[in-house]
């Protein structure tokens, strides 16, 4: 009886085990499953505000990008969003329209490659900045007169790199949970240099991650040395990182959303 027994625990133990590994393997299917670049957004995305449009645009190597607007399309201020690693503009697709309801602008985000509705090929991180720059002229070409970028997380790497090059400069650049430096295959992507950094600076970050404070310390410190104005800071007691960071502290997100009005 006794061996039965344990034989039924092992194979339980083993059938435990089989459910997490396919979770898992669910899981990272989910995160790199990439769709084309003109999907629908409804094809794509679980929930899609209403007036949101699908958009694509072209890298400087000549790879097409899936994005998205939210807002008016005869906004005078643009907003563009650079997500964390994982995510996609799924996640943040009801944020830009909440932000776009609040302040009357048009937000753009965009999935980065080999992720979401950019196949591309198949992630390069190099290609970022320059990809973030098309995604200004995007707005720009739609009629913003002024673009301020928004990042979370990994992003942030990409915006920071992407900063110095952005003419005329953004009205505001606005930081969620900064992570400064990101590498793949393809080579390094550092934004902890923060050349260039315009006097209109916001970052908000949780203090309960450690290397989190240290990057948003960094910004604060960086902006100081080159004569701008302080950095507007919203630190947050908490450990939710990114995007949780602005679901679930509503003082989060309204200084956010008080960033990119501060363009207007």
């Amino acid at each position: 009886m006794r061996k039965w027994a344990a034989v039924a625990v092992v194979a339980a133990i083993a059938l435990a085990g089989v459910v997490l590994v396919g979770i898992k393997a669910l899981n990272y299917f989910d995160r790199h499953h990439t769709v084309d670049p003109t999907t629908p957004l409804a094809d794509q995305c679980d929930e899609v505000p209403e007036g949101a449009e699908r958009v694509t645009f072209t890298g400087d190597d000549g790879e097409t990008l899936g994005a998205a607007v939210v807002g008016p399309a005869d906004a005078t201020v643009g907003v563009v969003l650079r997500q964390g690693a994982s995510q996609t503009i799924c996640e943040w697709l009801p944020w830009a329209a909440d932000v776009a309801a609040a302040t009357g602008d048009r937000v753009l985000l965009f999935d980065r490659r080999g992720r979401g509705s950019s196949p591309a090929d198949g992630g390069n991180l190099s290609a970022e900045p320059g990809d973030t720059l098309k995604a200004v002229q995007l707005l720009r070409d739609q009629g913003a007169l002024d673009v301020a970028l928004v990042a979370s997380s990994m992003g942030n790497s990409i915006m920071f790199a992407a900063v110095p090059d952005v003419s005329p400069p953004p009205c505001a650049v606005v930081s969620i949970s900064p992570v400064l430096t990101s590498r793949d295959s393809h080579g390094l992507v550092d934004g902890s240099t923060l050349r260039g950094l315009p006097p209109n600076l916001w970052v908000t970050y949780e203090t309960g991650n450690g290397s989190i404070v240290t990057s948003a310390q960094l910004i604060a410190s960086r902006a100081d040395h080159q004569d701008l104005p302080a950095v507007h800071e919203l630190g947050v007691d908490t450990s939710d990182h990114s995007r949780q960071l602005i679901l679930k502290h509503p003082e989060a997100a309204a200084f956010v959303t008080e960033a990119i009005e501060s363009c207007s």
